[in-house]
């Protein structure tokens, strides 16, 4: 429990990265997914030592923001760079979600998040560039091929992934013994 401690004060720590450091400069506003700035700000209030069910419902309501927002960019056809942005995000976001069901004793509902997470980290961390700049295809025009501009998070987002999945894969540690019963002596 205390490495659960550890792990939602990280990820909280990320969270708190997103709201700008100064609050009486400038409150924390997402310019590329405006429908996430509110869950953001209220993710970004919380402990590392709030329950559990309370972490999970303000992480859950910020992932499903940015969820909006990458399909809202996905149907605009703006993959590069905001579909990716908020894809990245979202990935984020769901490593605490599934940290918090491991604080709710819910491990296959966390390994279910782990693993959409790192689905998605993993495809924005595998994109590349498709078309030159003036639209044409690459195969005609050239070769930019260059990755995502959230290449990096991505990749981070995806050990985060494996290091969560591979906490809920091992077995589970013994329980403290509790005092020898006491020796039976044969009845004479």
């Amino acid at each position: 429990m205390k490495s659960l401690a550890g792990a939602f004060a990280v990820a909280l720590g990320i969270a708190a990265l997103a709201v700008t450091a100064s609050r009486a400069d400038a409150a924390f506003s997402d310019k590329l997914c405006p429908e996430a700035t509110q869950y953001v700000i209220a993710l970004g209030t919380l402990a590392p030592n709030d329950p559990p069910q309370k972490i999970y419902d303000a992480a859950h309501a910020t992932t499903s923001a940015y969820d909006n927002c990458a399909k809202r960019n996905l149907s605009d056809g703006n993959v590069e760079p905001n579909a990716h942005y908020a894809w990245t995000r979202e990935a984020q976001f769901s490593i605490l979600e599934a940290r918090a069901l491991v604080g709710l004793n819910r491990p296959s509902d966390a390994k279910a998040v782990a693993l959409n997470a790192k689905r998605i980290a993993q495809d924005v961390y595998d994109w590349r560039q498709s078309t030159a700049q003036n639209g044409s295809n690459i195969a005609s025009s050239g070769s930019d091929t260059r990755p995502s501009m959230y290449r990096s998070s991505a990749k981070d987002i995806v050990a985060a992934a494996d290091d969560l999945l591979a906490k809920l894969a091992a077995p589970p540690a013994p329980a403290a013994s509790a005092a020898p019963a006491p020796a039976t002596s044969p009845h004479r």
